[in-house]
């Protein structure tokens, strides 16, 4: 019974340190966000955050309609990523699909995807 405690504890140790080499390594940069299936996508760029190493701000492009300047934070969860507004508040729920993100905004539901 150890050696099987042993080797789920070291897969669950191999996955977690994955994922977050995942995400802090890969989420910083300029990505493209694209909302809903026709909407044209708009830069965002995310940096990280030194209190925390899988979390940080966004700055939205000049290309960002008025309605996207309700993210202001993201936050790395697993393999997932979160996007929060200035405030805290969460925005948007989303899962990486290779090496982008998709998913949905809390609000209505529309699909969100996070592309280089």
């Amino acid at each position: 019974m150890t050696k099987i405690s042993a080797l789920a504890l070291g897969g669950l140790l191999a996955f977690s340190t994955v994922a977050l080499a995942h995400a802090d390594g890969t989420m910083t940069g300029t990505w493209k966000l694209s909302v809903g299936a026709n909407a044209a996508p708009c830069t965002l760029t995310l940096s990280s955050d030194e209190a925390a190493s899988a979390a940080g701000t966004v700055v939205q492009g000049a290309d960002c309609d008025a309605g996207l300047s309700t993210i202001g934070h993201w936050k790395s969860i697993g393999s997932g990523l979160q996007l929060y507004s200035p405030s805290g508040d969460l925005v948007a729920l989303l899962k990486a699909k290779g090496a982008s993100y998709q998913g949905s905004r809390i609000s209505d539901g529309r699909k969100v995807a996070l592309d280089r």
